[in-house]
């Protein structure tokens, strides 16, 4: 041989053949190739195990074989040549987005209604850790409200450029302290990964390559759910995320779809994409008062009639809860009638733990009452809130009618 002879060639073999791999080459990637090796090699021809068995007969071509096994173990590469198909780790998709500290997304929410009545808005979404979130909601290609959530600043905005108007919204501790989580897409990510799931295999989305899967959590979005996730199989990044649930809407109880895609992972934002900037020309509107925030307006003093019904009141109430404690569903229905619970308002209710009912008070002269409770639901979360009672002629019983 003119200028490596025999001799040096089996000794480089031999050199490959000892070949260790590096830190970098995981266990898992081992396994994926040895598989592709095992699932090639049982699925060839007869003709390809014959000249197979011709080679392996020179001491030269053993080494030179058994060094392209070795190398394409090592490299990822299946046992025919090709390269090996890029795999998801979906073990590393929440560490991988935890360490950006900035993104930017498209979200798609469809409302299903009665009739095959579908009401469908679009957004463009800002995160950014240090600064918030910012969101423009459109319909039909025009913005009708611009979302601001400002947690170190402890406030929100919802300024709506159509009307010229903008509320305002001081956020609570507990609220501040929540951060952007609420309108971050990672809190769904990490929503879908935290239990069981079940693989989609691969797809193509806008020219990436990308593999899905799909889960129900039941103690997040109830028994109707669906959630998807399609993660770039070269980037190990979210690619779309789907989400399929009922939410409140209008005072029912509505089919949502949310997709989440277009994301722009790790992109650098400036403070002032999170600067509302009103123009002087907007009108403030005060935020309508809601049931908890009538606690602080102070009660009045009850007739004597009223102070007789008081305890009868505030045991409805108490009855309530207890009938979502024991998830007695007729028992629920009978003592608020029209209210048939679904079964996310069953998994969401059902179990919880009664801390506090307190008395029942009125604030003007109209016939409802207030109920203060604090309860704790199943997964942990303790609430605080105010439900309003009435008294309903026709059945002579008292009612919730809102503040649930």
């Amino acid at each position: 041989m003119s200028e490596i002879d025999e001799r040096e060639i089996k000794r480089r073999f031999e050199v490959i053949s000892q070949f260790e791999p590096s830190s970098k080459v995981t266990a898992r990637d081992l396994e994926r190739a040895r598989e592709r090796l095992t699932e090639q090699t049982s699925g060839q021809q007869p003709k390809e195990l014959k000249i197979w068995r011709i080679i392996m007969k020179s001491r030269i071509t053993k080494l030179a074989a058994a060094a392209v096994i070795i190398v394409a173990v090592i490299l990822g590469l299946t046992f025919t040549g090709g390269p090996d198909m890029a795999s998801v780790a979906w073990a590393e998709v929440i560490e991988k987005v935890e360490q950006i500290s900035a993104l930017t997304y498209d979200m798609t929410t469809e409302i299903s209604y009665p009739g095959n009545k579908t009401l469908t808005y679009q957004s463009e979404n800002y995160v950014a850790g240090d600064y918030g979130t910012r969101s423009s909601i459109s319909m039909n290609g025009e913005v009708f409200v611009v979302k601001y959530l400002l947690p170190r600043k402890k406030l929100a905005y919802h300024i709506r450029p159509k009307y010229k108007t903008y509320i305002r919204i001081d956020l609570s501790d507990e609220q501040a302290a929540r951060g952007k989580d609420p309108d971050d897409p990672r809190t769904w990510l990490k929503t879908i990964l935290s239990g069981d799931y079940t693989e989609l295999g691969r797809d193509n989305i806008n020219g990436v390559a990308v593999e899905g899967i799909k889960c129900s959590r039941l103690e997040m979005t109830g028994e109707d759910s669906v959630m998807r996730l399609w993660v770039g199989v070269e980037t190990n990044l979210p690619v779309r995320i789907e989400v399929e649930m009922f939410s409140m809407e209008g005072g029912q109880m509505r089919p949502h779809k949310y997709v989440m895609e277009n994301f722009q992972w790790d992109v650098e934002l400036d403070e002032s994409v999170f600067e509302p900037n009103i123009p002087d020309d907007y009108k403030l509107r005060e935020v309508q008062k809601n049931a908890q925030q009538v606690e602080q307006k102070p009660s009045r003093l009850l007739t004597d009639t009223e102070k007789d019904e008081q305890p009868m009141v505030r045991e409805v109430v108490r009855k309530f809860f207890q009938a979502c404690s024991d998830e007695d569903w007729n028992e629920f229905s009978t003592l608020w009638p029209g209210l048939k619970p679904n079964k996310m308002q069953k998994s969401l209710l059902g179990g919880l733990e009664i801390i506090h009912i307190g008395e029942a008070f009125k604030t003007d002269d109209s016939a409802t009452w207030y109920v203060p409770y604090e309860i704790k639901w199943k997964l942990g979360e303790v609430r605080k809130r105010i439900l309003r009672v009435r008294y309903d002629k026709a059945t002579q019983k008292y009612i919730p009618r809102g503040g649930l």
